[in-house]
C-alpha cells in the first residue's frame, strides 16, 4: 500500500524544491518487461558477468554476440521494450519545469523515448552499436539483424572494426562527459530523487551522497531499501514506482494550479 501521506510530502517538497535531479536504475525499467540484473531473476542469475566484461569481449567477440542473441531468445529484451508510466510521469515533471535533469543507469532509451529531453546517460545507450576501430555508429536493430543471419561477430561497413553495443561494459569507464554533468548536478541540485536503483553501482551510487555532501535533501522511490535507506536519503517511499511516480506528479500539478503556475 503506498503511503498517500509521503506522497503529498514529495509532492510539495518538489513544487518547493528550486532544482530537482532523478537518478533512475533499473526499477524504472522492469514494469516495461525488461529484467534488472541483480533481481531474483536478474540476468546474472543465468548469466556470468565475467562474460559481458570488456576483456571478455576483446578477447572473443564473437561469443559475446553469441552470448547476446541467447540473451535475447531468454526473453532479456531491451529494443522493442516501451516506455511506462514511471517515465511518462518524469517527462511530464519536466515538462511543469519541476525537474531539472535525469541521471539514468539506464541504457535502453525509454527516458528520451517517454518525452525527457535532459537525459543523462551514465551506462551508454543499447540503441547504438559502435565500431572499437573508427567508432562508426550502427542502429542495434540493424546490427542484431546481421548477427541473427550469421555475422558473428558483426562488423563495421568502413573499416571492417568489430562492432560493440554502445554501452559502459564492466571494466570500462564511465564517459567522462557524463561523470563530470552528473557530479555538478548532484552538488548543485537541492532535491535529489533515487528511483529503482540498488545504489550499490559506483560510481552512479556515489551520486546521492555528494547531493547530501552539498545540502540537498535526497528521497528514494523503490521497491525495496538500499544501502542508503535512513542513511543517506532523508525518506522513502516504498513500492513500485511505475504506481507511486503518476500519484506524486498528479498531486504536484494540483499544488501548481493553486499557485496559479499552471
Amino acid at each position: 500500500m503506498v503511503d498517500e501521506v509521503l506522497i503529498k510530502r514529495l509532492a510539495l517538497d518538489i513544487v518547493k524544491a528550486r532544482r530537482v535531479v532523478a537518478l533512475t536504475g533499473a526499477g524504472v525499467s522492469t514494469e516495461s518487461g525488461i529484467p534488472d540484473f541483480r533481481g531474483p531473476r536478474g540476468l546474472w542469475k543465468k548469466y556470468d558477468p565475467k562474460d559481458f566484461t570488456y576483456s571478455a569481449f576483446l578477447r572473443n567477440p564473437r561469443r559475446y554476440w553469441e552470448l547476446r542473441l541467447q540473451r535475447k531468445r531468454d526473453g532479456f529484451v531491451v529494443l522493442g521494450a516501451k516506455p511506462n508510466s514511471a517515465h511518462y510521469a518524469l517527462a511530464r515533471l519536466e515538462k511543469l519545469r519541476k525537474l531539472h535533469c535525469i541521471i539514468t543507469q539506464n541504457v535502453d532509451g525509454l527516458h528520451q523515448e517517454a518525452g525527457s529531453s535532459r537525459v543523462i546517460e551514465f551506462h551508454g545507450n543499447s540503441r547504438w552499436a559502435v565500431c572499437i576501430r573508427c567508432g562508426e555508429r550502427y542502429p542495434m536493430v540493424e546490427v542484431e539483424e546481421r548477427a541473427e543471419r550469421g555475422e558473428l561477430p558483426p562488423t563495421c561497413k568502413s573499416c571492417g572494426g568489430v562492432l560493440k553495443p554502445e554501452i559502459v561494459m564492466f571494466e570500462e569507464p564511465i564517459p567522462m562527459d557524463a561523470l563530470i554533468v552528473a557530479r555538478e548536478e548532484a552538488k548543485n541540485c537541492d532535491l535529489m530523487l533515487v528511483i529503482g536503483t540498488s545504489a550499490v553501482v559506483y560510481p552512479a551510487a556515489e551520486l546521492p551522497k555528494i547531493a547530501k555532501m552539498y545540502g540537498a535533501e535526497v528521497v528514494e522511490i523503490n521497491n525495496e531499501p538500499t544501502p542508503l535507506t535512513g542513511i543517506v536519503s532523508d525518506y522513502m517511499l516504498e513500492g513500485r514506482v511505475g504506481e507511486i511516480l503518476p500519484k506524486v506528479v498528479a498531486e504536484v500539478e494540483d499544488l501548481l494550479r493553486k499557485e496559479g503556475k499552471i
